[in-house]
């Protein structure tokens, strides 16, 4: 039978992928530590790492039981808090990720009013593309994600905001007094957008793709504040979505729509109904939800 105390020790060599670094911080020297996942191999009748001289690396069993391990460890550590709490629920971790530009107006303030509700809970945060969230939540790597569901069948979730496209033209650009624009505007300009996985980039695909447009990308990147300041400076027209709430009505933005596809997509939080949702995900979600009410309202 296998112990808890010799999971959260592999667990950790599967982080650190060092023994002697491992070996610190549970406290045991490193042939004890070493000889322990020897036990554990055995034990399973499979190979967890691969030792090539003094470096590790997880098999692909290995991979797959720090994978499990890691939920069950989350299980048993929240199982243990709600029976000395008397299911308070805000002890535990809750693993959490969106887009840097959602990070900054949604989960750093949503963080901020669940932790004064409930100070024990322990957020631990990951910020990624849309794609990239998605699999997070997918594999257990995140209880939680707040990012566009698209065709996604495994995962489940609460709407909480449109995301618009957008686009922030340089100063005294002929366009800027339009209350919208078409892809068809932009497409002889210089464009500056979001890499490939961003829900961003996904919607101007599509669009441009709907309208037959062949764009002109000079620059793509992971950060909305750096399109907007090219555009500032005259490098091109950035293409962001209302995700990044303080461009939404910022100088020289305008919404990008058409009359073939749609330019805007429902943004929610997701979580996997199959893997371990910690008690405490519902309420940050009632927050995350509120937060969203309450910007709705300023946006209109």
């Amino acid at each position: 039978m296998l112990e808890l105390r010799e999971l959260r020790n592999f667990v950790v060599v599967a982080a650190r992928l060092n023994i002697t670094n491992a070996a610190h911080e549970v406290n045991l020297s490193q042939p004890a530590l070493s000889r322990q996942i020897q036990a554990l191999e055995r034990k399973l009748g499979v190979d967890l790492f691969h030792r090539v001289g003094k470096r590790l690396v997880l098999t692909a069993e290995g991979f797959d039981l720090a994978e499990q391990a890691k939920e069950l460890l989350e299980r048993a550590s929240d199982l243990a808090y709600r029976a000395s709490n008397q299911g308070d629920l805000g002890g535990g971790t809750l693993r959490i990720g969106a887009s840097p530009q959602t990070t900054a107006w949604l989960l750093s303030p949503a963080m901020a009013q669940f932790r004064g509700q409930n100070p024990s809970v322990r957020f631990v945060v990951n910020e990624g593309n849309n794609d990239k969230l998605i699999e997070m939540v997918e594999h257990g790597a995140a209880h939680l994600v707040v990012a566009n569901l698209g065709i996604n069948h495994l995962v489940a979730g609460q709407h909480l905001f449109d995301a618009q496209l957008l686009a922030v033209l340089p100063p005294d650009h002929n366009l800027r007094n339009r209350t919208s624009i078409t892809i068809e505007d932009v497409a002889d300009t210089p464009l500056l957008i979001m890499r490939r996985g961003f829900l961003t980039r996904h919607l101007f695909e599509q669009a441009a793709l709907a309208h037959g447009v062949r764009p002109e990308i000079v620059l793509e990147s992971d950060s909305t504040h750096t399109l907007r300041a090219l555009a500032r400076d005259g490098h091109g027209i950035a293409i962001v979505s209302s995700s990044a709430r303080d461009f939404f009505h910022g100088e020289n933005v305008v919404p990008i729509h058409s009359g073939l596809c749609h330019t805007s997509a429902e943004v929610s939080a997701l979580w996997n109904p199959k893997r371990y949702q910690p008690k405490s995900m519902s309420g940050f979600v009632s927050v995350l939800a509120q937060i969203c009410e309450q910007e709705a309202k300023l946006f209109v």
